[in-house]
């Protein structure tokens, strides 16, 4: 795709500090000066960013309220993302109660909350709860199965549960581009840490785009099991690990990697929905690339960008 030419000259350092800002603003958030010096595609220290935010301020690109930066025709941001984190405190019990329910299911390895979500910026009070799920490898078809169950039983409760992508620990490294990089940053543990760590050491490649981003959790995940619950997980995981297992997961398999590969046809977004026995990736609606096509719209008006960084 060949971009065209940028409407104003503008310094390309004032360039580097709005590009953040630029991204978040697809999703109405405003950033602090702390989350631009972590998202930034270049290397720098606080205090390049401090005066290269000066600059965009200086020069009308930014408006800074309240130590909030957003784009100057939307001084109303911070207050939209202070109201929102409120809805996300209200989120965040449900999202760790599911959490440690999917968790105590069998051959489940590992458990986080990805999207609006993971950064308390859900768009409504009974928004998704996303999350990413990380089985043991010939069970995933198994396990969705299991979460599909405690999503209808979430749904009952006005709670909306939204497992829309689940691997195995064969699967564990993910496409390389900006979308990626900023889910793999701000996915919130709940549930694995060693894997987790996997994980991050397997996609090291984020560093490229975010030199100062990489952020790796060390915080004891919030969901943790009881021994009397991790003994049943144990029992169940033995007695489905052999031959009935198999019968079991080779069916679920098969009907399920039909279903949504006819699904993903009709919806008209074949590419960005993957089926496979260590993938589920049900991404329907083309997220990450809307996400990037607007993020382009908005570098266009102000400066270039290298499509192969996005």
């Amino acid at each position: 795709m060949t971009l065209s030419a940028p409407s104003q000259t503008i310094d390309p350092h004032v360039q580097t500090i709005l590009n953040p800002v630029f991204y978040a603003d697809i999703f109405d958030y405003p950033l602090t000066a702390a989350e631009i010096h972590r998202f930034l595609q270049t290397r720098a220290v606080p205090a390049q960013v401090a005066n290269w935010l000066a600059q965009a301020v200086a020069q009308n690109h930014l408006a800074e309220i309240n130590g909030y930066y957003c784009l100057p025709h939307k001084p109303h941001l911070p207050d939209l993302r202070h109201a929102r984190q409120q809805m996300a405190q209200t989120l965040w019990p449900h999202a760790e109660s599911y959490g440690r329910k999917i968790a105590a299911l069998p051959f489940v390895r590992m458990v986080a909350v990805t999207g609006a979500l993971a950064v308390n910026n859900p768009t409504r009070a009974n928004d998704d709860i996303d999350y990413l799920i990380v089985t043991q490898p010939g069970r995933l078809w198994l396990c969705r199965t299991l979460v599909i169950l405690l999503v209808r039983a979430g749904r009952l409760r006005g709670v909306n549960l939204c497992p829309n992508y689940l691997i195995t620990e064969n699967a564990l490294t993910f496409e390389q581009n900006l979308f990626t990089a900023r889910e793999v940053l701000q996915m919130r543990l709940l549930f694995g840490p060693a894997l987790y760590r996997r994980i991050r050491q397997k996609n090291e490649w984020v560093t490229t785009y975010f030199p100062q981003g990489d952020g790796l959790s060390t915080a004891p995940p919030p969901v943790q099991l009881s021994r009397g619950v991790a003994q049943a997980k144990r029992i169940t995981e033995k007695l489905l690990g052999g031959p009935p297992g198999n019968w079991l997961e080779r069916r679920l398999q098969r009907r399920q990697i039909a279903k949504h590969t006819r699904l993903a046809a009709e919806s008209g977004s074949p590419d960005t929905t993957i089926f496979t026995p260590d993938v589920c990736k049900g991404h329907y609606n083309g997220h990450g690339r809307r996400t990037l096509d607007a993020f382009e719209r908005r570098v266009q008006r102000t400066g270039p960008i290298r499509r192969s960084q996005v």
